[in-house]
């Protein structure tokens, strides 16, 4: 009997002991990839919300990513304490969610006018729209793309806001895919100025959004007063799906981290007359047309032993933009491992055998279309005929050099 009374006894010890053990090692191990370990600007503003944006009349250029590191959104963090008197939204709306130009509208919550910026006509504010407003707070969510258009959004409004002197809240967020680095062709001087692609910079250029608008703010002499709020706990050599950070949708096809390294290795060709995926399950993955053969292309992609992706034949059926309700036919882009991908390498490869796999009487055409987002047309020409993706690397290096050399000091983040 005193036998069993002393095994209790230790038994209970034990226990008592090794409850705090399993409390604090297991769920670590468990939920490590759940914990928020960056948080974004917006978390970094609302700790000194009043010293900002007390008694002021703000403006929002936000869309649905716009969240903090808990998901709730800006505007439900903001309204009805401080004065939200209006909300411009970018390219997909509001919602982020429109293929389309988008209109005007009202928030119905809280009955705020929304102005779209994306219309025919209208790409930013309009100084007669900031003459109400105190401040303004940008606050999207960016992939890392010179053609990705809210960076476009972003500073066409910083240039508003300059000559109506008001001054601009950027509230940083990640960049989703930053360890890819910086790539590509500078944007070629008859490009400047436009909606995909503003400013002379390479395709990828592996900032956050803030570190973005201090080079465009300085370099290009915009001089706006703008004042960057810092994410806390990011690093350069993270992928987005590393963070912790709740997940929403950048723009209606961007829908898993595998679509946002499609459009990095793939989206400059969206313009060719082919299909990019939109309208699947698997946009930026898949790229097919009617008049693509699937093995013998996806045959000629794997030929080119791309570090850190292989190919697959895939048909399918967008139900939306090209090709809508028809049978495509070509390749599905699997990653295999992103920190072994080359960018540039992977761009000029599948540009040349997309070409190649082009109706032959409407290619050049094509073809052509691809120059805004690759950044320069003497690139796309050659890459169209054949030359190697040393050789053409090769060609951009002093420029790609000279931009990591000048955005060194805009950085804001290790």
């Amino acid at each position: 009997m005193e036998t069993c009374r002393r095994i209790e006894w230790f038994m209970r010890k034990f226990y008592i002991f090794l409850l705090p053990v399993l409390l604090f090692s297991i769920p670590k191990g468990l939920d490590a990839k759940k914990r928020v370990r960056v948080k974004p600007g917006l978390d970094t503003l609302m700790r000194k919300a009043d010293h900002y944006l007390k008694g002021k009349r703000i403006a929002l250029i936000i869309n649905h990513s716009a969240i903090n590191s808990k998901g709730r959104h800006i505007l439900d963090l903001l309204y009805p304490k401080y004065k939200v008197v209006k909300i411009f939204a970018p390219e997909h709306g509001i919602r982020g969610a429109l293929d389309e130009h988008v209109g005007d509208e009202k928030d119905t919550r809280t009955q705020v006018p929304i102005i779209s910026l994306y219309q025919r006509q209208k790409k930013a504010p309009t100084e007669e729209d900031l003459a109400d407003v105190d401040v303004i707070i940008f606050d999207i969510q960016e992939i890392g793309l010179r053609y990705y258009t809210y960076a476009s959004t972003m500073v066409m409004s910083m240039k508003v806001a300059k000559s109506a002197g008001k001054p601009m809240y950027i509230l940083d967020r990640p960049n989703m895919a930053a360890p890819l680095g910086v790539y590509g062709p500078l944007l070629e001087s008859k490009f400047h100025g436009g909606f995909a692609g503003y400013y002379p910079i390479p395709m990828a250029h592996a900032m956050t959004i803030g570190e973005l608008a201090r080079y465009y703010n300085e370099k290009f002499n915009i001089n706006a007063d703008i004042h960057v709020f810092k994410l806390s706990g990011y690093k350069h050599s993270m992928f987005y799906d590393e963070m912790g950070l709740p997940w929403k949708n950048p723009s209606p096809s961007i829908l898993r981290m595998a679509s946002v390294l499609g459009y990095h290795l793939g989206g400059a060709f969206e313009t060719l007359n082919i299909s990019v995926g939109r309208g699947t399950e698997h946009p930026f993955e898949y790229y097919g047309a009617p008049f693509f053969n699937a093995k013998k292309i996806t045959k000629e992609m794997n030929r080119a032993k791309l570090p850190g992706l292989k190919f697959k034949p895939v048909s399918f059926t967008p139900e939306r933009s090209a090709f809508k309700g028809k049978k495509c036919h070509g390749f599905r882009l699997v990653i295999t491992n992103r920190r072994k991908i080359q960018p540039m390498r992977t761009v000029i490869t599948m540009g040349y055998v997309l070409y190649k796999n082009l109706p032959v009487d409407t290619r050049k055409t094509n073809w052509a279309r691809v120059a805004n987002g690759i950044g320069e047309t003497g690139f796309i020409e050659r890459m169209a005929q054949g030359i190697s993706y040393k050789i053409l690397s090769r060609a951009i290096l002093p420029d790609v050099d000279a931009f990591k050399k000048e955005r060194k000091k805009y950085l804001l983040y290790p």
